[in-house]
């Protein structure tokens, strides 16, 4: 069966979000009102001269091939973005600063992996669901048809007319979406997911795939930077009152309390680098993502082809440079931690005093992770605050 075309923005039936910050933005702080229609679908039209097997997909080295990832590939694709041989200009460098741009937009990069690899509830509501799929295209001005049956025939209706789609695959442990940029019969064609991680072998079977993502028109664009910038904010509060920090830093804190009240004699550093090896899960390089998309306020004067895509404007906006500037602060200072905490197994054989120093540094260190979460957490409400007038 097929579903009804969705609009961007639409929320799938069924999903029930917690907070208001990550339901419909058609509700959020710009007091749309929830009934509210996107401009007049317009026809969709491939920016790129090329078709599909002869265009350069390329995606992301930050991710596997997962919602975002595709998406982006798919994006380049639809607005006619190709790489030329000039640095920061390349395919490969477009598809990495548009997925750090959608990633922070669709608020994962505000996510903490819980303790123990366990995805929190907020990251579970978000992560390659449909309310990602719908917040991205409404972002991006698409409209788009979700299809769960008759796959082959939506697929080569899709493909005829120049258009690739987004498949969400059955099995995800190669990946959870695929982009199908062309068929032969029965036969799907992918492109070669150059840069993206846990690459796949082969093109999936029909028979693999669970639903297909068509993209069918442009409207007005449902979501903007402050409906991001709101999403993002409501995801940080989630982990934040769930305490996602705080149990990182309490496994350390026990296990050094056990240790010490021991006078360290039964201090093990297999076990240190276990935790170690747990928090890395965490400490997932999200800062990373966040923080290249609000550099584009110093960026865009040096290389304005970088960003040409509309999708870029309203973060060049001047009023929002100070608390962009902060967050990038703060961002920089948690890479640096994450780096200082991987380091932390180099130390071989910690003696005496070492022993204390080395479990001291990891819960110093998750601190002013949790710390620079906050200065992020701060730097978006200013944002958010100016961008709906409540500062000049």
């Amino acid at each position: 069966m097929s579903e009804p075309a969705k609009k961007p923005g639409q929320q799938p039936e069924g999903y029930q979000p917690k907070k208001p910050e990550i339901v419909s933005m058609a509700q959020a702080a710009q007091g749309k009102a929830s009934s509210a229609e996107p401009a007049a679908r317009q026809p969709i039209k491939a920016g790129s001269p090329m078709g599909p097997t002869d265009y350069d997909f390329h995606f992301s080295g930050f991710r596997g091939l997962d919602f975002t990832n595709c998406f982006t590939a798919l994006f380049l694709y639809l607005e006619g973005i190709q790489g030329v041989d000039e640095p920061c200009l390349t395919l490969a460098n477009h598809a990495e600063r548009h997925f750090h741009l959608f990633d922070t937009m669709s608020g994962r990069s505000a996510t903490v992996r819980g303790w123990g690899d366990v995805p929190t509830a907020v990251y579970s509501e978000i992560y390659d669901t449909e309310d990602m799929a719908a917040f991205l295209m409404g972002y991006a001005g698409y409209v788009y048809e979700k299809h769960t049956g008759q796959l082959m025939e939506r697929m080569r209706a899709s493909l005829d007319s120049g258009i690739p789609v987004l498949a969400r695959m059955k099995d995800d442990r190669k990946g959870s979406f695929r982009v199908i940029h062309g068929y032969q019969g029965d036969k799907l064609l992918t492109p070669e997911p150059k840069g993206a991680q846990n690459k796949p072998r082969r093109a999936p079977k029909p028979e693999e795939i669970d639903s297909v993502y068509v993209v069918t028109g442009r409207a007005e664009r449902k979501y903007t930077l402050l409906d991001g910038l709101h999403r993002f904010k409501g995801i940080m509060e989630r982990d934040r009152e769930a305490g996602a920090w705080d149990a990182y830093i309490a496994a350390f804190e026990g296990a050094w309390k056990t240790w010490e009240s021991n006078n360290m004699r039964d201090f093990s550093m297999r076990a240190f680098k276990r935790l170690l090896q747990i928090a890395y899960k965490g400490t997932t390089w999200n800062c990373h993502n966040t923080t290249e998309t609000f550099r584009i306020y110093h960026e865009y004067e040096e290389n304005p082809a970088r960003f040409r895509n509309p999708v870029w404007d309203e973060l060049r906006d001047p009023r929002i440079e100070p608390a962009a500037r902060r967050l990038d602060g703060a961002c920089h200072n948690s890479w640096s931690y994450q780096w200082q905490l991987r380091v932390l197994p180099g130390v071989r054989r910690p003696a005496g005093m070492q022993k204390y120093s080395i479990c001291d540094m990891a819960v110093m260190l998750l601190r002013q992770i949790k710390e620079q979460d906050n200065i992020v957490y701060d730097a978006i409400c200013e944002m958010i605050t100016i961008l709906e007038g409540g500062a000049a």
